[in-house]
């Protein structure tokens, strides 16, 4: 069941199932309505829309100053039953109001009177079951039931309360109204309706303050309060005590109605909007000389409906009125406009049910065979696309197959382009930073360089030895040799040291980066080797101060150890007249563009 508590600012739905016998809460959904709107069913037909709620059966309040309540006992010896009773009471009421009224009534017996039955009778004129049903329609829902305000306030918190032997006095502050409901652990004794509301606070903050009332309804709940630390404290007293003398009044008719004192009011519990306000139940408290909490203190509060209790209270207590899941149950819809109005749409449906079920299986009598052979077909076609697509899926995949390779194919070619001005601009930042020999002089030539190459080109030959012997060797790689980076040309090298596999026979094996080779992209890290006629690297040490100023180099260093090579670039039958000169060679690494 789903209800609607709708009120003069906002909107609250309520989703109650039962399961084993106990109301269970699923969902609750709100909408805050603007103050100064005029017509705002347009408004709430939008929002019952986006939450799945349009042309939806819903459970409705009826306004407790809309409804008349009539309470009484019947005693022992009275043979008539509730019913009865009422009945003769309702030809009084409509005979003087001129109109049929629509009723309920609900009869208890409480603990105290033994052999007393009590009633509590609901009473509305057409006109407001009417305009109640009219509101709904206005709103794009249609009401599952109508129910007293009031009632549905009782049902809904006197479950909470966990037992007591006096009556405990309900109180829902709206924006315009108070609802009240007294009664026992077993049934409604006494419903009113109070003609103010949390409208008397908030013109109270909007006098005080100098506010529109929207923005005083905002303060009133933000900074207000009645407490002395509050602000408007003393505004909110003089409205709460109007509203006490209104409360006031309607306690007078309860105790002219149920003058024991065992009926004397034990309890008030606030619940609603206005109930939120801070220091009121403590001012309200003072003034009745009666204990005063709000619904979310109840004691027996279960756990699923604790996050809802306080603003959701009344539509919980219309659907669980509407499931009949409650203590008192009164229904101000009558049993004529029940029928019409819930199941006046349901039953063309199921005229229309029965006529298409006749009718669907004389078709499918007469089509039966037709559809089997047209089913065929279907298949054969669909077996030729199936065919056809596999078709298409396979030159899809050379189609990839042949653009994977092009853009293999190209990443060398990227590459180059990329790096290539890289080293074109170094090697010319080499070349104009390198110390020129004397030309006076023919023994100073000065220092030179014999290579320049970039870093994987310059030790591939040893990467290469290295990767063949992991494939053919699991055992720990022997320590690569190790050459001096400043070693005289010409100088034998050390037979400890040279690598047993000369660099050519790695070629004939199968090297693993033979293939990549032509896919390794070209580093940032360039090699240059030269030779410089300084025993001291002087100059070469200048040059790599030189370079080092240059925004594209990162660094700039002498080669380690375990790096160098052989000497490039130098043919035997010229060795001996270069043993004068050092050999030097260095690592640069420049920023990548």
């Amino acid at each position: 069941m789903v209800a609607l508590d709708i009120g003069s600012c906002s909107v609250r739905a309520v989703w109650v199932q039962l399961r084993s016998g106990k109301p269970i809460v699923t969902r609750t959904e709100s909408f805050s309505l603007p103050l100064d709107e005029d017509d705002p069913h347009k408004l709430i037909s939008t929002w019952l829309a986006s939450v799945g709620l349009a042309k939806h059966f819903c459970a409705t309040a009826l306004p407790g100053a809309q409804a008349i309540f009539q309470s009484g006992r019947i005693q022992p010896n009275d043979p008539r039953t509730p019913d009865q009773v009422a009945a003769m009471d309702i030809a009084q009421f409509s005979e003087m109001a001129g109109d049929e009224m629509s009723y309920d009534v609900f009869a208890y017996e409480p603990a105290h009177e033994q052999g007393i039955r009590r009633y509590t009778m609901a009473m509305a004129r057409p006109a407001a079951v009417d305009e109640a049903i009219r509101e709904a329609t206005l709103n794009h829902f249609r009401p599952a039931d109508l129910i007293a305000a009031p009632v549905a306030l009782f049902n809904a918190l006197e479950p909470f309360s966990g037992g007591h032997d006096e009556p405990w006095c309900y109180i829902s502050i709206g924006h315009l109204q108070s609802e009240v409901a007294i009664g026992l652990s077993n049934g409604l004794a006494f419903a009113r309706s109070i003609a103010v509301g949390g409208k008397l606070f908030t013109d109270a903050v909007a006098q005080a303050l100098g506010l529109s009332p929207v923005k005083a309804e905002v303060r009133k709940h933000a900074e207000c309060g009645l407490r002395d630390s509050d602000t408007c404290s003393e505004q909110l007293r003089a409205a709460a005590d109007r509203w006490v003398s209104q409360f006031n009044a309607c306690m007078g008719v309860y105790r002219s109605q149920f003058q024991d004192r065992r009926f004397a009011i034990g309890k008030i519990v606030l619940s609603g909007g206005g109930a939120q306000l801070k220091g009121l139940k403590e001012y309200l408290s003072q003034k009745l000389g009666i204990p005063v909490i709000t619904s979310v203190e109840l004691p027996e509060i279960p756990t699923r409906f604790r996050p809802h209790i306080g603003l959701f209270d009344m539509g919980y207590g219309l659907a669980i009125t509407a499931l009949r899941a409650c203590i008192t149950y009164l229904s101000l819809l009558p049993e004529d406009r029940k029928n019409e109005v819930i199941f006046k749409e349901k039953k063309p449906w199921w005229l229309a049910t029965a006529i298409l079920l006749l009718a669907s299986v004389g078709v499918y009598a007469a089509v039966g065979k037709y559809a089997d052979n047209r089913d065929k077909a279907q298949l054969a076609s669909d077996r030729q696309v199936v065919n056809k697509r596999k078709q298409i899926e396979e030159q899809i995949k050379n189609l990839q197959a042949q653009g994977n390779q092009v853009v293999t194919n190209t990443v060398p070619l990227g590459d180059l382009l990329m790096n290539g001005p890289i080293a074109r601009e170094i090697l010319t930042l080499v070349s104009q930073s390198i110390v020129p020999g004397n030309p006076n002089k023919p023994d100073d030539p000065g220092d030179w360089i014999t290579l320049f190459c970039d870093e994987n080109i310059y030790n591939r030959s040893e990467q290469a030895q290295e990767a063949v012997k992991k494939s053919t060797d699991p055992a720990p790689a022997a320590p690569s040799r190790r050459q001096t980076p400043f070693s005289i040309v010409g100088t034998k090298p050390n037979p400890a040291t040279t690598p047993a596999t000369p660099v050519k026979s790695v070629s004939n094996a199968k090297d693993p980066l033979a293939k990549k080779e032509m896919m390794d992209a070209i580093s940032t890290s360039f090699i240059v080797e030269g030779y410089t006629p300084d025993p001291s690297l002087k100059t070469v040490k200048e040059l790599i101060e030189r370079l080092k100023t240059s925004p594209v180099i990162k660094t700039v260093d002498l080669l380690r150890d375990d790096r160098v090579l052989s000497p490039t670039g130098v043919t035997d039958p010229e060795i001996q007249k270069f043993l004068k000169y050092r050999r030097f060679i260095i690592k640069i690494e420049v920023y990548r563009q």
